[in-house]
């Protein structure tokens, strides 16, 4: 029961194994968490906000916050690479953010050769995603080359090309990647993604 993590609850939010998500901090008590979290190197989970308050059972990722800006007022910019996928076990105390105990879960993340195909058409999409919002062409570049893993390339697909964080959790929480292909194609095929009103509509 030695493995803590501090709780981040936010609305419609989740976080990947390997993908790192920025986050502006403002309230008071995330900024202690932050530079607890820094200082102790405990892990930060982020996760859909709880009506109850009660995370007992929820799987989710952590990963170490990195402080990119703090401002004059203690407002931080931050980011998170998620690096453990966990399920909360036990609520430790509230003084003054949420810190639980945790179980490392395991994943199958072989890729079967007969994935192949499937796998190239999440590239494709994501490579099409990045074609409209990426306007560098060295960043366009550089996120073209992360897809290689296909870890990573999963887990953008869930982060950029789903809307419903109940979808993004699915992923998320499957324990193969044969899961997380199957629930992504389901998905995002047949359909349209509309990039806003003066950009066309991604149709496949």
């Amino acid at each position: 029961m030695d493995n803590k993590v501090f709780l981040f609850p936010l609305n419609n939010s989740l976080l990947f194994r390997k993908v790192t998500l920025p986050y502006h901090i403002f309230e008071s008590r995330y900024r202690r968490m932050i530079k607890d979290a820094i200082e102790y190197q405990i892990p930060v989970a982020v996760v859909p906000f709880s009506a109850d308050n009660n995370y007992e059972g929820v799987v989710c990722v952590a990963g170490i916050p990195h402080v990119l800006t703090t401002y004059p007022d203690g407002r931080m910019d931050i980011y998170i690479t998620g690096s453990v996928k966990c399920q909360l076990t036990e609520f430790d105390r509230e003084n003054p953010y949420q810190v639980y105990y945790y179980q490392i879960l395991d994943e199958n993340l072989f890729v079967d050769p007969s994935l192949e195909y499937e796998i190239e058409i999440l590239r494709t999409l994501l490579e099409r995603w990045a074609g409209h919002f990426l306007q560098d062409a060295n960043q366009r570049e550089n996120f073209s080359s992360t897809l290689d893993d296909p870890e990573i390339l999963v887990n953008y697909c869930a982060v950029f090309l789903l809307d419903d964080v109940e979808m993004k959790k699915d992923v998320m929480e499957a324990d193969s990647m044969r899961k997380k292909i199957q629930i992504l194609l389901t998905a995002v095929g047949p359909k349209e993604i509309p990039l806003g009103p003066f950009l066309p509509t991604l149709r496949f």
